[in-house]
């Protein structure tokens, strides 16, 4: 069979070409691993040489002299046709980036290319860093301001310490030393976040399919447990439902999105992000899709296609995830994109798409395609004369507008919804959504129960 260069062959004619090949040995240990073969030119026709005596420990001292970390890769001398060839591989390495002549090269398809210092810096950062959960915050935590009612909460539902103080609490969990608290201790249980701002998680609410427009947005300053129940808040407010008739006596609940599919993208991105990058966890929501970005690439073991089918949990923030598993946050380790995938198909989404861009670990979500297709609008007076009640069929039957359905659509999510939130949540100048909703009432769909500030909204035979 005859060898061609590939992402993880590389051919040299003889060893007189011996510093190419340590170059491209380098360059598989900064990719994937590869194979550098001598002995055959770059058509795969061997060149019939005859290995010396010395040549193999010459040029594994070579690559021990001119390579650092040192590789050690596996050398072996095969009889190929009249001559000899020497398959020298190399596997991924650990500890990256790896240098070759004092540059640092990566593989990209069948060449070696020579790596910026934004791209070694960033493989420095990525293989060197301690544990940013373990290490402790500068800062005397009896200056720190802790959430009391929180570390309450968690001790007497899933730890049951004999405690006085909060800070017993946090001694408890080994979480405090000489007087400082430890990052993980920082982030579970304090009360506002004043020292660590890329911790805040930013949620936004975007007009079409782009970020140039916004039309919500809000930050979650506080510590990283609350943070998951406020940011699916969030999300719950910005994204839509459709109520289906089953004939059971309460009507099926769906959501535009699956919400334990985002709960659990949501604690993926808190748990297992990048602390020591600068950037923010981001939720965004566009009219059809929904993201989330969390600071930092996958762990060099996982990539975007293995964790499609692989339950493997290689945690960055191991005592960040020690404590969400206790306090029920986390079930099984390594399931979590499983789970978010089969939600997904169990909703009706399509498989989310997992990709790594611009430093970041990105899920996208696609949002539901909804029963009622645009074309048949016109009747979609009936489809929420169904979902309101038999009382009402007839009523709703008089044709709603688009407008009119995405009102009672929020309305029934949301009984105590606002107008401004109505107008934020479909789009609409508030003005609009008055007349609107007058129209609904004077129809006798809708009524209002209670004052402006304090009522809600009642669906007629809701």
């Amino acid at each position: 069979m005859q060898r061609r260069e590939s992402e993880k062959i590389e051919l040299k004619s003889s060893f007189s070409e011996w510093k190419e090949g340590i170059i491209s040995l380098c360059a598989f240990a900064n990719k994937k691993g590869g194979k550098v073969i001598i002995g055959m030119n770059d058509d795969g026709v061997a060149s019939g040489i005859q290995v010396g005596k010395n040549t193999i420990e010459d040029f594994a001292n070579k690559i021990k002299n001119h390579t650092d970390p040192i590789l050690y890769p596996s050398i072996n001398v095969k009889t190929f046709g009249l001559g000899e060839i020497v398959e020298i591989e190399v596997s991924e390495s650990d500890n990256k980036p790896v240098f070759a002549f004092d540059r640092a090269y990566v593989r990209v398809g069948k060449t070696n290319q020579k790596m910026s210092q934004t791209e070694v810096r960033e493989l420095i950062k990525r293989y060197s860093l301690s544990d940013f959960d373990k290490m402790y915050l500068e800062k005397d935590f009896r200056k720190v301001e802790f959430d009391d009612k929180l570390i309450e909460k968690v001790n007497k539902e899933y730890y049951a310490f004999k405690i006085n103080s909060s800070i017993d609490f946090l001694k408890q969990l080994g979480l405090v030393s000489k007087n400082t608290i430890s990052n993980a201790g920082y982030l579970c249980f304090v009360k506002n976040n004043i020292e660590m701002r890329n911790v805040i998680v930013k949620a936004a609410r975007f007009k079409g399919g782009s970020v140039a427009k916004f039309l919500d947005e809000k930050e979650f300053d506080g510590n990283i447990v609350r943070a998951v129940d406020e940011t699916m808040d969030f999300i719950k407010r910005h994204i839509s439902t459709e109520f289906v008739m089953t004939g059971k006596p309460k009507r099926d609940e769906i959501w535009d999105y699956p919400l334990l599919a985002l709960r659990e993208a949501v604690i993926n991105a808190l748990i297992h992000r990048d602390y020591n990058d600068p950037g923010n966890i981001q939720i965004r929501i566009f009219d059809n899709s929904l993201e989330i970005w969390s600071p930092g690439l996958l762990p060099k073991e996982i990539d975007t296609k293995s964790i499609l089918t692989e339950n493997r949990s290689i945690p960055r923030n191991k005592k960040l995830v020690e404590i969400f598993h206790t306090i029920g946050l986390v079930e099984n380790w390594g399931a979590g994109f499983q789970r978010i995938i089969e939600e997904c198909k169990k909703n009706g989404n399509e498989t989310p798409e997992f990709s790594e861009k611009a430093g970041a670990f990105v899920i996208s979500f696609k949002k539901r395609k909804q029963n009622v297709p645009e074309k048949d609008l016109e009747k979609v007076g009936e489809k929420v004369g169904e979902k309101v009640g038999e009382k009402v069929g007839e009523k709703v039957g008089e044709k709603l507008t688009e407008n009119q359905y995405k009102i009672i659509s929020s309305i029934m999510k949301d009984e105590k919804v606002s107008i401004v939130e109505i107008a934020k949540q479909i789009d609409m100048a508030e003005k609009n959504v008055e007349n609107n909703l007058r129209k609904l009432k004077e129809k006798g769909l809708l009524k209002r129960i209670g004052p402006d500030k304090g009522g809600y909204w009642n669906v007629t035979g809701k």
